[in-house]
Order: C-alpha cells, then structure tokens, then sequence
C-alpha cells in the first residue's frame, strides 16, 4: 500500500487540511508536540481498519463538531484506491458510513494540492453519496463497497493481505514501542515473537486438539460402560427365552376361554340391546302421550276462550256510546275557538287603549307650555309665533288651548274606564275558554277507546271464526292419544316378555371381562418377556459394533495426541521460530551494520543450558560489538535504541512477508531524544539505505536538527481553526 493523497475533515486537531504524498519518498513530519503529527497516522489507519489509538471513534471527533469524515487514497499492485469514511455523532450511538473506490484506467487526474484547507465541514450521510457519487468521472471513481460495512471492511482487509494488528506491528513504528520486545525476559520475548508471527493460532489449535481428545476419552468411557451392560444381559439370555415359552403356553389357554366367554356375552348383548330399543320406543310413547295431554288441554283452554271473546254485543254498545260522546265534544271545539277570537280581541283592544293614553300624556305638555306662557307675557306680540296680539286674541287663542287640553284629558279618562270595563270581559272569556278546552281533554282519550273497541270487536269476530279450527284440532289430538295409549300398552308387555328371557346378564357380562383381562395381561407378559429377549439379542448384535467403533476411537485418540504435541509450543510453533530467527538475524544485522558501521553485530539463542544440565527453550538476545558480547541492559541509550530499531524493522519486513503483503510504507513514529548526534546522523544514513525497499517513508519528530535531514519536511502548525498541513 503506497499513501497518494489524504484529507481530514473534523479529524482531531484537524478541521479541513490534506496532504499529497505524491512525490514524496522520505518525508520528515515535523511540529510542535500535540500539534497532530501522529494524528495523521490515526488517520490513515481508521480509514482503512476503523481503528485507531483512541478508544472510542467518537473521541476522535473535532472538538465541538459533531461529525468527521477522512478520505485516503492509495496505491496498490499498479490500481489505485480510495477509502472514505465518516462518522457522526449521536446521544446515544453515532452512524458511521464507509465507501471503498477504485479509479478507473487512464483517469483524468485528481485535482490534489498541499495546505488547501476548506471551509465548511459538510459530510455525506449514506454510502455512495460522494463528491463524484461512485460514478465514473471526476477521476473516473467506481465504488465496489458492499452493501454492508462490515463486508465492505473485509473486502479491504482481503485486499490489502493485513489486517490492523499486522499493519501496525510491520509498517508503523508507533511511539513507545520500538523496545518492546527487546525489553522484555527471555521468556516474555518468545512470547512476544510468537504473537508477531502469529503464532497463537497454534495455541488454539492444541485447546481444540485436547477438547476433542477429552472428548474422545469420554465416548470411550461410554462405549466400555456399554459392553459391561452387554455382556451382564447376554447372560441371561435362557432365562428370556424360558419366560417367552411359558408367556405363549397361557396366552394359547386363555384364549380358548376367551372366545367361549365372549359368545354368551354376545347373545347377551343382543337380548340387552333388545330390551333397550323397547324401552327407548316406551320412553318415546311416554313422551308423545305427555305432550298430546298438553296440547288437548290448551285447545280446550283455547276453545273456551274464542267461545267467550266470540260475544260482541257489549263491546258494540260501548262503540255506540264512545261515538256520541266523540261527536259532542267535537261541536264543543267550534265554541272554543269562538272563546279565543274573542279573548284575541280584547287584549288587542287594552293593548291599543294603553298605546293611545302614553301618547296623550306627552302630547298635553307643549299645549300647557303654551297656555302658561300667554298668561304670563304681557308683550302685544305672540309669544310663540311673533305675530301682533291684541287682547280678545289673546284670550281666543287660551281658551282653544285650554280646548285641546281638556279634549285629550277627557279621551284619556274614557280609554282609561273602558280599560277597567274590559277586564272583568277578559277573566270571563278565560273561564269559559278554561272550561271549554277542560272539557276537549277528553277527546284523545275517547278516540283510543274508540280504536280499542274496533280491534276488540273484529277480534270478537275473529274469534268466533277459529272456533271451527279448534273444535277440529282437538279432534285430531283425541285420535292421536288413544292410538299412543293403545301402543304403549303393547310395548309395555314385550318389555315384560324380554326381561323374563334375559338371565342374569350382569354374571355374563363380569365372566366376559374378567376373562379378557386375563387373556390382555397373559399377552402383556407375552410382549415384556418378548421384548426383553429381543433387547438381548439386538445387544448381542451390538456388541460387535461397539467394538469396531471402540477401535476406532482409540485411534482418533493417537492421531489427537500426535496433533496436541505438534501444536504445543515444543512443536510446530517451535518450528516456525527457528526457522524465523535466522531471517530475523540477518534483516537485523544488516541494518545494524549500516546504523553503527560494522560495530555491533547481534544473534539470538533459542536453547540454554539449565544448572542441572538439561536444555530449556528461551530466547536470548546476544549483542556484540569491539569490546566483546554483552546483555542488551549494558549498552547505553543510543545503543540500545540502534538494536531496537533494527529488530523492529526486521519483525516488520518478516511479519509483512508472512501475510503475503508487500511493505511498501515504513512509518517511524519514534523519539530520537536518546541518540547523540552522531547516532542520529547514522540513524538517518540507516533510514536512507533502506529507501530502495520501501516506496514511501514517514519520520516522525519534533527535533530542528532532524528536519532538513530528509529530502522532504510535511510541517504540522497548530492554528485556532485547526491544524495547517504544509509540504516543504
């Protein structure tokens, strides 16, 4: 996998930056401490594995943004690929989305540049909702991601032959972890080395091999206990057959008995059913003579009644009464709404009087007003109209008002008496239209009475036609019980004939049972007895077969064994370590050369020597240089650094060799604090003598006397919007 092109967006420290690896074949990042050097190798790996150093992918999220996606494109076996995922965060869990592309042939090239960094952070939420949507153009991009994340992610990891763990343990040299294997004892090491070469898988296989061994141990077990059952019933085969012998002999007799038995309970049976259909017949008499009883009494009651309803004459002389008094009050409605007429027009009457003596009352006032004022003006003009007044006008016109006056107080005072003369009018009116409309009330009444005594008449007549039908009916009933009667008597004898010839049917019927019981139980043992020496001799037959399968079980257990000791780590894990130490020592060695000019040379031991003389697996690093071979703790800082990083580049080239990947990227993400300047300067002669076997190499640091060691510096600045990605 060679890097081409990466772009963060919310990523950590990092709100919109990219970075164009193109062109780059040793590149030095560089930057402040915290300012997200190592956060671009978190990057790369979560895009590719959705794993990084971080616990939980929502930690990874800008601060205060609530979503990130990180694009990477890379280089693979001539084809080139990119990777895009994204996650938002929610309260309770975040969606996250993975796309896989892969550029089509001959593509128009992407438009990558160094520190473009962006404004804006908006995310495509579904798969395939990229800038060019998985479709061919803008660079010919086709998506071949799975409709499912976790498929997709495995097609990556298949096509790239590493999954994270071998990636990180090959190609990254992550921060604190160049010494650890060398730092630890002998025995934690070959541990270690079994984990990188993955040996554990191994481990699994010897639990899986003692399972089934275990296993193995118990069908044995159960197949032994199996033939000491066998072998214990196998003996009592005679005794089975002995028993089947006398079971068959008593079955025979009884059922001899059985049949015999079984022919009087038939002619039994035959007699009883008999007697039971006869009484079923009487039962049924019984009951037909009980409802004809019921039905001649109702047509009798019937009968009784159409005779009586039958009789109208005192129902039509009531008709002819209700009639006349239904006439009489219908003639009283015509008075009662003479009554209301009459009632209407005197309150029509007071109500226009009482009008006429509101109005009379204001119209005297202007005429009093005018009175008062000529007879108190002493001026020969009118004081009303303005015209000449002479003395006998003036009094002319007092004594026309005092006319007026006078006229509408005589009109009120009459309006007012016959006001009080209409009053005793209208109570009158009211009583006899109270008396009149007492006496209609009774109308709605007699009219029911009127419809009543017409159902009750037709009824009546009703009645008297069914008389024929029910004189006929009972008739009919009278001839149908004395016919039932009659048959009743009849039956009654042939039951009384029938139990006479029956016998004692209850002795039969206990003679019968009892006697197939017997024979049921005889043939019950018969069966037991059977079956227990058919059991026998099937596991007589199954003794044979238990053990061939015995056998072969026995050999499944070898063939387990053989497997357990070949998993163990004496085994084929043993193998494979020796056969890597070798490869190891010279990948180690060579670097070691070029780092410390021939000085120090390393091997490992796989075997020592015990007190007591035996031989014990171990792996122990022995290092030499110019003043002999000593342990790794005696070397000094730098030194033991050297030896770290050139075991470490050694594991990675086995490890990535192992998985069938080619280790095309080298990370180096380690301090170089503990150099002296001039270890640092063979370090950085070491990392260029390896640049023919890797495409791409990344150094991390934040010393200034290391940046203008490599041809190219990938600055990191720390900035309020985020950090700056600049290739120098």
């Amino acid at each position: 996998m060679i890097p081409l092109y990466l772009k963060l967006t919310n990523f950590m420290p990092y709100q919109n930056a990219e970075l164009n690896f193109s062109g780059i074949h040793i590149g030095c990042l560089t930057g402040d401490n915290g300012a997200g050097k190592s956060s671009i190798l978190d990057a790369i790996t979560w895009a590719v594995w959705g794993r990084s150093r971080a616990k939980r992918d929502d930690e990874l999220v800008h601060q205060g943004q609530a979503e990130m996606q990180v694009e990477f494109t890379f280089e693979l076996s001539g084809n080139v690929y990119r990777v895009v995922r994204a996650r938002k965060v929610g309260k309770k869990s975040g969606v996250g989305m993975l796309d896989f592309q892969v550029r089509n042939p001959h593509p128009s090239p992407p438009p990558f540049a160094n520190n473009a960094n962006r404004g804006g952070s908006d995310l495509p939420s579904p798969v395939g909702a990229f800038p060019d949507g998985g479709r061919d153009g803008d660079g010919g991009w086709r998506t071949i991601a799975e409709p499912q994340m976790n498929a997709t992610q495995q097609k990556i990891i298949d096509l790239l032959r590493l999954d994270y763990d071998t990636f990180i343990n090959s190609a990254f040299l992550l921060q604190g972890r160049a010494d650890e294997f060398t730092v630890k004892t002998a025995t934690e090491r070959k541990k270690v080395l079994a984990d990188i070469l993955g040996l554990d898988i191994w481990d699994e296989y010897e639990v899986r091999a003692k399972a089934k061994i275990a296993a193995i141990e118990n069908e044995l077990r159960l197949i032994d206990l199996r033939l000491n059952e066998i072998d214990t019933e196998a003996a009592r085969q005679p005794q089975f057959e002995a028993e089947v012998a006398a079971a068959q002999k008593a079955v025979i007799a009884l059922g001899d008995r059985l049949r015999e038995a079984e022919a009087k309970f038939q002619q039994a049976q035959q007699a009883q059913r008999s007697l039971g259909m006869l009484d079923a017949q009487l039962t049924d008499l019984a009951k037909r003579i009980t409802q004809a009883e019921r039905e001649l009494a109702s047509v009798e009651r019937d009968l009784v009644a159409a005779r009586l309803k039958a009789d109208d004459a005192p129902l039509m002389q009531d008709l002819t009464e209700t009639q006349a008094k239904i006439e009489a009050l219908t003639q009283r409605e015509a008075v009662r709404d003479e009554v209301r007429r009459r009632k209407s027009e005197l309150g029509e009457e007071a109500a226009s009087l009482r009008g006429q003596n509101e109005r009379l009352v204001p119209e005297v006032e202007p005429f009093k007003a005018r009175l008062a004022l000529l007879e108190s003006s002493t001026d020969p003009a009118c004081p009303t109209c303005g015209q000449p007044l002479t003395p006998e006008h003036r009094r002319q016109v007092v004594v026309e008002l005092n006319a007026e006056i006078e006229a509408r107080r005589h009109l009120f005072r009459e309006n007012k008496a016959r006001l009080e003369g209409i009053r005793p009018e209208v109570v009158a009116v009211e009583n006899q239209l109270a008396a009149v409309e007492a006496e209609l009330r009774a109308l709605p009444n007699l009219h029911r009475r009127e419809a009543e005594l017409k159902a009750a008449i037709e009824a009546a007549r009703e009645a008297a036609r069914s008389i024929e039908k029910l004189e006929q009916r009972r008739s009919e009933w009278q001839s149908a019980l004395e016919v039932d009667r009659h048959q009743q008597a009849e039956i009654a004898a042939q039951i009384g004939s029938a139990r006479a010839g029956l016998g004692d049917f209850i002795s039969i019927q206990a003679e019968y049972e009892r006697t197939r019981s017997d024979e049921a139980r005889a043939r019950q043992q018969l069966g037991a007895a059977e079956q227990k020496l058919a059991a026998c001799e099937a596991l007589i037959n199954q003794r044979e077969g238990k053990l061939a399968e015995r056998k072969h079980w026995a050999e499944e257990k070898g063939i387990y064994e053989e497997l357990r000791l070949a998993f163990g780590k004496k085994g084929v894990p043993a193998m494979i370590i020796e056969a890597a130490i070798p490869e190891i020592e010279d990948e180690a060695n060579a670097l070691l050369t070029k780092i410390t000019s021939g000085r120090m040379h390393l091997r490992f031991d796989t075997q020592r020597e015990t007190v007591k003389g035996d031989t014990v697996e171990t792996l122990e690093i022995k290092i030499a240089d110019e003043l002999g071979t000593r342990p790794y703790e005696n070397y000094s800082g730098g030194e033991q650094f050297r030896v770290n990083f050139a075991i470490r580049i050694a594991l990675s080239k086995l490890l990535a060799r192992r998985a069938g990947a080619q280790l095309q990227t080298l990370v180096v993400d380690e301090g170089f604090g503990a150099l002296d300047s001039a270890g640092r300067d063979k370090l950085v002669e070491a990392i260029n003598a390896v640049q023919d076997d890797f495409q791409r190499i990344l150094v991390i640091t934040h010393l200034d006397e290391l940046k203008d060691a490599f041809p190219v510096r990938i600055e990191i600045t720390k900035t309020a919007n985020g950090s700056q990605i600049e290739v120098v």
